[in-house]
């Protein structure tokens, strides 16, 4: 194959519709490419979140917490290796560049003995701010800006303006809800009938994007009994999104062109 080395070279088809909903995706926040504070983190190293962020969905299935709640993952050098493959010098780079001794401080170690996989507690990108800040601001005004702005970035909030204009009253209330539930001050987060980590909750919200957003709109257009709680009602569909979306979208391709399901 002339200019590269990929053997035969394959034929890629075009996205139609929403197909690109079908497919899974690993999610790295906008806000690490647009905010100038992560402007010198290496692409490798805004990838590597990436993967651990996705990485978080097992601390739910496997119970990963800590005595405060604080959600963990493990995450070795050689699982970095292979999938961002590149070599052992390369991978720990990245790491170190993610890491609050000797980079940026999105991740903190936590070392478990000798011969162990270390535990990784993966931090939000949004920074906290120190008492002395908080006590010199507006407080819990210029907090929810800041996250009504990074929100509306990271679900870009513009194009859901243009295609979705006449939902756009429901658009602001899901935005004011995740504002609302990632400044939320629990230890704890009530999604449906289960109690979960604040910390998990939140950081599940802060990575939802434009099509998760779309995705839950289309579940409440198509919603034919009627809510009585809509707050508990977007809270677990929003918490669900990230896990149930492609799942939801195959099922209506399944329905609606049955011939082309084998």
């Amino acid at each position: 194959m002339k200019g590269g080395n990929y053997g035969e070279k394959m034929t890629f088809n075009y996205f139609y519709g929403t197909e690109a909903d079908l497919f899974s995706f690993y999610r790295i926040p906008k806000a690490l490419f647009t905010d100038s504070y992560f402007k010198d983190l290496s692409s490798d190293a805004k990838i590597l979140y990436g993967l651990m962020l996705d990485r978080m969905s097992l601390s739910i299935k496997n119970q990963w917490f800590d005595d405060k709640n604080r959600a963990y993952i493990y995450f070795s050098i050689e699982d970095i290796m292979e999938l961002l493959n590149c070599g052992r010098n390369k991978a720990i780079k990245s790491m170190r560049e993610l890491d609050d001794e000797t980079g940026i401080g999105l991740i903190e170690k936590r070392r478990q003995g000798f011969g162990k996989v270390n535990v990784i507690y993966v931090k939000t990108f949004m920074p906290e701010k120190t008492d002395e800040k908080r006590f010199d601001s507006d407080n819990r005004s210029e907090d929810y800006q800041a996250y009504e702005n990074l929100v509306k970035e990271t679900i870009d909030y513009e194009s859901l303006e243009v295609t979705h204009h006449d939902d756009m009253r429901q658009v602001d209330e899901i935005v004011n809800l995740i504002v609302e539930t990632v400044m939320c001050k629990n230890d704890k987060i009530l999604i449906a009938s289960n109690w979960y980590p604040a910390s998990l909750v939140k950081k599940k919200f802060l990575i939802l994007t434009y099509s998760h957003i779309e995705y839950v709109l289309h579940c409440m257009s198509g919603n034919t009994t009627k809510v009585k709680n809509i707050k508990k009602y977007l809270l677990a569909a929003l918490f669900n999104a990230p896990s149930t979306m492609n799942g939801y979208y195959q099922a209506e391709v399944n329905h609606d062109m049955p011939g082309l399901v084998r």
